[in-house]
């Protein structure tokens, strides 16, 4: 499945909590004056003016902005008079703004173009940023004013937007450690600080391996590969200074387009290690130690907070509410997929065997599931992405748009962009009237991390005026100069994946920053993504947008083809999606962490209890696990199987209409879900649009596992 590591909620929440720093020296009054960073900004729509940002302005802006939110939430803790909802909880919306504007403008830039010099600022202020748990969460004064509102609330005459504000941000204090003893607030604090800290490491060992770990290789070696595969790889390999060589990036864009169409074996190994073994390396970017001091130091803080395990402290917060309750759910959908895994294994070996190979091995899976594909289906990937042009899907992403909501897209020149093929449009209602920006970084770079997702560079909201603006991220192998970048379906549907998220905050209609948009619980945020997911495979889509070089639309035999082979190869997929959600979880609901713990020894124990094929793995190892160890996705990664459930049972609903464009049903589920954002309970909003709560059937009916 896609990810979606940034969030807006996450972006603002790293904001809000950030430190003090120091009274800034007359001496540099002047360079902050001229930062581009602070004071007002008059580019276009008010969005960052990345045309004049340069990397040494972000970490004297973190530093005035923090001091200005230190200030801020000073004077609402101070204030004498007695606290209301208007000049506590609501006077807290409004602090600390300015380095909320910083902190997502430069952690846009951080996960999509993290520069060595970035990368220095990202160490520089990850500690500063990790420090106001002890100004302003786990300030008693502050505290106390927000907990006496709470108490209080029934008899307050707030709205209802307005009560779930007051009990999400007293809930925020008291997840933060606020109701504990000094002591075991100190070590909160103290404990924060260190994550924060190894999840920053986690990264950028992640994308330096993933940089040593490229592939170059001969013509021979690619012999057999697609044309665009090719000349993809051939201009990657002549950018990095070894013309006449094919680079292989270590990245998922490039491997597994790889490994599904490589006939030379020994190519196939070479490059699927390179991928799987990021971070897993002996060499100085090893993964293994950040993790085991992650998972001891979320055991201890979960402990101090009353929980017995990571897990049990991080769903309190959710729609599963328990470890249990999420592990059930990956299980009725794992076993009867390891069963169809095994199936697929007969295939996959007999088609192997042809070759004389005896024993299917990792790097082998992928290329001989797509000889019986093709075989059963008469459907060859490479000659479907011929009629899957980036620009065609963009299209076709937009038209459906359109069709749901009205809404219209228009491309803007006049919007500053952080880097080379951003692209910006202005979302507008039927009538005209402007929704919001929507940055589309959909190509691959060195410097940007793996997978793809979704960010947040404002959040919409009235209480402040605001229209959103967001940021979609992929890491689409960009074709040569003059030529059309051709994707696969699962990228097709990872466009719309992230479009769903966008969408979720272009479309909020809420009061309050804190709750707009995204800013839900991790098994609820991935279902608007998740249902847009299924429009890019409806015919009537598909037949108007893929088309190939010469226009021509995808042949119907290969449209009912590709149609056919949705659920093919599901149980491999399946196995090993939810071998990474399951290994997750237990690994948070430890209660201790083993002695000597190894990531590699414990990863490979669990999944031979699993029952997982050494020829299938995980979609994510441990070592380069970036949802849960610097994604803000620990104990959470089952979500997307929790929400693929509510996405099935969603998007069943407009099947059941007859008109999986049914006007009337998706403005419910713009009213009910989108426009929500965290204003009332999750559950409440799925009940509302689809009038009771999903459970697998839709889902493993979708998946063929049924």
């Amino acid at each position: 499945m896609r990810s979606a590591h940034l969030l807006a909620s996450s972006l603002i929440a790293l904001a809000l909590v950030a430190p003090g720093a120091a009274r800034t020296p007359p001496s540099s009054q002047q360079a902050l004056a001229a930062n581009p960073l602070l004071g007002d900004w008059t580019t276009p729509d008010g969005v960052p003016p990345y045309h004049r940002i340069r990397p040494e302005h972000y970490e004297p802006a973190f530093d005035a902005t923090i001091a200005a939110a230190r200030a801020d939430y000073r004077r609402i803790a101070d204030n004498r008079a007695a606290p209301t909802f208007a000049n506590t909880i609501e006077a807290m919306e409004g602090a600390g703004r300015p380095l909320g504007r910083v902190a997502s403008t430069f952690f846009n830039v951080a996960s999509a173009d993290a520069t060595d010099a970035i990368q220095q600022v990202e160490e520089a202020v990850t500690p500063k940023l990790t420090r106001l748990p002890n100004d302003t969460y786990l300030d008693q004064k502050l505290f106390a004013r927000v907990d006496r509102l709470w108490k209080a609330r029934a008899t307050l005459k707030l709205t209802p937007e307005q009560i779930r504000l007051l009990e999400e941000t007293h809930n925020r204090f008291v997840r933060a450690g606020a109701a504990l003893a000094p002591a075991a607030r100190t070590r909160v604090a103290a404990i924060n600080e260190e994550m924060a800290k190894l999840g920053v490491e986690f990264g950028q060992k992640l994308l330096a391996d993933q940089k040593a770990g490229s592939v170059f290789l001969t013509a021979a070696e690619v012999e057999g590969l697609p044309e665009d595969q090719r000349n993809a790889a051939a201009t990657a390999a002549k950018a990095a200074g070894r013309d006449g060589s094919y680079l292989f990036a270590a990245t998922r864009s490039a491997a597994e387009p790889f490994l599904t169409a490589a006939p030379n074996r020994a190519a196939r190994e070479k490059v699927w290690r390179a991928f799987v073994m990021r971070g897993d390396n002996d060499n100085a970017n090893n993964t293994g130690a950040i993790i085991a001091r992650l998972v001891a130091l979320r055991i201890e803080r979960a402990k101090l907070m009353g929980s017995d395990t990571h897990a049990e402290f991080v769903l309190e917060d959710s729609m599963a509410k328990t470890p249990a309750a999420a592990t059930e759910l990956l299980m009725q959908v794992f076993r009867p997929a390891l069963v169809r895994a095994g199936e697929e294994m007969k295939d996959v070996a007999a088609h192997a065997a042809k070759d004389g190979i005896s024993k299917v091995e990792p790097w082998d899976w992928r290329y001989y599931s797509e000889q019986v594909r093709k075989e059963r289906f008469a459907l060859d990937e490479a000659a479907v992405k011929q009629y899957l042009p980036l620009d065609g899907m963009v299209a076709a992403l937009f038209e459906t748009t359109n069709k749901l909501y009205g809404i219209t897209a228009h491309e803007r020149k006049d919007v500053p962009v952080y880097a080379d093929g951003v692209r910006v449009w202005e979302l507008r209602e039927a009538d005209g009237t402007k929704i919001g920006l929507f940055y589309a970084d959909w190509f691959a770079r060195p410097t940007k991390r793996p997978g793809a997702w979704m960010n947040s560079l404002r959040d919409q909201n009235t209480l402040f005026g605001e229209t959103a603006v967001v940021v979609n991220n992929q890491n689409i192998v960009p074709a040569p100069a003059g030529q059309r970048t051709l994707i696969s379906i699962d990228e097709a549907q990872t466009l719309f994946h992230e479009f769903g998220h966008g969408l979720h905050g272009l479309l909020s209609k809420v009061r309050y920053p804190s709750l707009s948009g995204t800013a839900v619980s991790r098994d609820f945020v991935e279902f608007p993504s998740q249902v847009y997911e299924h429009w890019v495979t409806e015919p009537e889509i598909l037949r108007k947008h893929a088309r190939n070089a010469a226009g021509e639309p995808i042949p119907d035999a290969m449209l009912q083809a590709l149609l056919k082979a949705q659920t093919f190869n599901q149980g491999y997929l399946t196995v090993q999606q939810l071998s990474s959600a399951i290994l997750d979880m237990r690994l948070h609901t430890l209660q201790s962490l083993p002695a000597n713990f190894d990531a590699r020894a414990w990863e490979a124990a669990q999944l031979k209890q699993l029952g997982v094929p050494d020829a299938i793995g995980m979609r994510h190892r441990l070592a380069h696990f970036s949802h849960i160890f610097d994604g803000g996705y620990s104990a959470s990664y089952y979500a997307y199987t929790w929400a693929e459930a509510m996405d099935a049972d969603g998007f069943a609903a407009f099947k059941e209409t007859g008109n999986i464009f049914d006007p009337t049903l998706a403005a419910k589920l713009r009213k009910e879900v989108l426009e929500r954002g965290n204003t009332r309970d999750p559950a409440e909003s799925y009940i509302a649009f689809r009038g009771r709560l999903p459970n697998a059937d839709a889902l493993l009916k979708n998946r063929g596992l049924n």
